[in-house]
């Protein structure tokens, strides 16, 4: 058996390598042909990142009733309303008004008739007057005021005429029909409030016979005293007429002044 020094060795080829040099190599195939194989792993997406928390209070959602399993019963239908025996029917006031009024002027016509009275020169305007006056006294009574302003109108325009009538001054409408209206309104009023104890319709009464009154007075100084509408500008009473309206007012004027004051 030869001996060989471990020079000899260290300068000797290395028969070795080949096989090392081919192990290698399978080994290098082996592990491609084990990645080819393989499927590579998936890559996870990017995170996205989370919007950040917000500190608002939490919603209360309302608390609902729980559902009762029992229906409400149906409503009960209204019961029926007692039965109300239809109230009995007014009487008609202009009725029994305008009934009592033809009866009083056919008595009174009836009267004119039997007596032989003439009155076609001054009497006539009794058949204005004589219903006005029964119509105020039927309202005084029970009516009220549906008669009794209807009546103050009538015995005013009564009232007119005969006056007219009897001077001949027909023109003084001009200024008369203050005395109709409002002066036959207030009179029904008056009388409407004395019956029923109303101050309210007192006091208009008071007020509209009033107001009446201060128109005539105005009306005849402007057409009698200064136009001479009539041709009375001489007579006294016409003369005296513009002074007493002009003191009139002033005495208007100075209890108006003293009732503001004592009201202060």
């Amino acid at each position: 058996m030869a001996h060989v020094s471990a020079d000899e060795l260290a300068g000797s080829p290395d028969i070795f390598a080949a096989k090392r040099t081919s192990s290698s190599n399978v080994d290098a195939t082996a592990d491609e042909s084990t990645s080819a194989q393989t499927p590579p792993a998936e890559t996870p997406p990017p995170s996205t990142p989370e919007p950040p928390a917000t500190t608002s209070e939490p919603i209360i959602a309302p608390l609902e009733p729980p559902a009762s399993s029992i229906e409400p019963p149906p409503p009960m239908a209204p019961a029926p309303p007692p039965h109300v025996p239809p109230p009995p029917a007014r009487r008609n006031g202009a009725g029994i008004a305008l009934g009592v009024v033809l009866v009083v002027v056919g008595l009174f016509y009836l009267l004119v008739q039997v007596a032989a009275i003439d009155l076609s020169s001054f009497g006539w305007p009794l058949f204005v007057i004589i219903p006005g006056v029964t119509l105020l006294i039927v309202g005084f009574i029970s009516l009220g005021t549906g008669a009794a302003i209807p009546g103050g109108i009538l015995t005013m325009v009564g009232l007119v005429l005969a006056y007219q009538n009897s001077t001949g001054h027909w023109t003084s409408w001009a200024y008369a029909w203050a005395l109709v209206a409002p002066g036959g309104v207030g009179l029904g009023l008056f009388l409407q409030g004395l019956r029923e104890r109303n101050g309210n319709l007192i006091r208009q009464g008071r007020s509209l016979m009033f107001i009446a009154a201060l128109i005539f007075m105005v009306g005849f100084v402007f057409f009698e005293s200064i136009l001479n509408i009539s041709g009375i500008n001489d007579q006294p009473v016409v003369r005296a007429a513009l002074p007493a309206l002009f003191i009139v007012i002033g005495i208007l004027l100075l209890a108006r002044s003293i009732s503001n004051s004592r009201k202060t």
